[in-house]
C-alpha cells in the first residue's frame, strides 16, 4: 500500500493490488469491452484491462452489460478491481456478480496510468503506491461581496504565481476550521472571521503528492490585508470575475460548490 489515502465509497466488497489503467470516458460493457478483455473505443481503444484496476468515468448501455465482467471473470482475463467516478447500477451488478471489487466517488485526476493502486471494496478506500498526500485547508474569504485572492510567491512549492485561497497544511491535532483561522492571521493579520460553511474535501495531485483539501468559506468585517511573505500580491474581486486570474486547481469550481450548497 502507498502513503496516500483516499475515501471513495464501497461498493463491491474484496480488495486488489494492481496497475490502474485510466479511461476518461463512459463505457458499455456490452460493445465497448472485448471478449479478450480490451477497451473497444475512446481513449484507452485497444488497451488490455486483464488483471489491471479499471478507472473509468462510469457505465452506460444495456443491463446485460453487467454480464461482461461475469464473462471475462469466468475466463480469467476479467479486470482486477473497478474504480469510477460515478457508478452506474450496471456496472456495479457487473461488479457484484463477478467478485469484483470496486469503489465510485474517486476523481479520476489523481490518478496515472501505470500507477500501483490497492483498492478496498469494502471500506471505498484507495492508496496509491509511492504517492504522498497532505492535508490541507483553504479559506474561500468574502467581505462585503468580494472574495479575497492571494497570489501564490514565485517560491512556493507548488503552483508558483498562480492565484489561490488562504491555505495550510493542517497540523496534528487542528481541525480544518482552526488550520484556516491560524494560515488567515499569520497570512493575511486577519484575525476577525465568522465560518459560513465547511465543504466536503477534494482531492488535487501534484506529481507525487495528492492534496486533500478542506474548502471553508468565511467571512470577514474587515479588507484591510497584512501580507507575509508566502504570498506575492492580494486582490478583492467580485466572485464573477473569478474566471479571468489563473488560479490553482479546482479552486473555481469549489468556490461555486461552497456559495451555492
Amino acid at each position: 500500500m502507498g502513503d496516500s489515502l483516499i475515501k471513495g465509497r464501497g461498493l463491491s466488497p474484496g480488495t486488489a493490488t494492481s496497475e490502474v489503467v485510466v479511461c476518461n470516458q463512459l463505457i458499455s460493457p456490452l460493445g465497448e469491452i472485448s471478449r479478450e478483455g480490451l477497451v473497444t473505443s475512446g481513449p484507452c481503444e485497444n488497451v488490455n484491462i486483464t488483471g489491471k484496476i479499471l478507472a473509468f468515468l462510469g457505465g452506460r448501455g444495456s443491463t446485460v452489460g453487467s454480464y461482461t465482467f461475469l464473462e471475462l471473470k469466468s475466463r480469467n482475463i476479467g479486470p482486477a478491481g473497478l474504480i469510477n467516478e460515478s457508478a452506474e447500477q450496471m456496472v456495479v451488478t457487473g461488479a457484484i456478480i463477478s467478485d469484483i471489487p470496486m469503489v465510485d466517488r474517486i476523481p479520476l485526476d489523481i490518478l496515472s496510468n501505470g500507477d500501483v493502486v490497492y483498492l478496498n471494496g469494502s471500506s471505498g478506500e484507495i492508496s496509491i503506491k509511492g504517492v504522498e498526500e497532505k492535508k490541507v485547508a483553504t479559506v474561500y474569504l468574502m467581505h462585503g461581496g468580494k472574495v479575497l485572492l492571494l497570489t501564490r510567491s514565485e517560491s512556493a512549492s507548488s503552483y508558483p504565481g498562480q492565484v489561490s485561497g488562504i491555505s495550510g497544511f493542517i497540523e496534528k491535532g487542528e481541525s480544518p476550521e482552526q488550520t484556516g483561522r491560524r494560515e488567515m492571521e499569520e497570512e493575511c493579520g486577519i484575525r476577525d472571521s465568522v465560518t459560513k460553511r465547511i465543504g466536503r474535501e477534494i482531492y488535487v495531485r501534484d506529481k507525487n503528492i495528492i492534496y486533500e483539501i478542506t474548502p471553508i468559506l468565511m467571512e470577514s468585517k474587515s479588507d484591510e490585508v497584512k501580507l507575509n511573505d508566502e504570498n506575492s500580491g492580494y486582490i478583492w474581486i467580485d466572485p464573477s470575475k473569478m474566471h479571468n486570474y489563473e488560479t490553482v486547481p479546482k479552486f473555481k469550481e469549489t468556490f461555486v460548490s461552497l456559495v451555492s450548497s
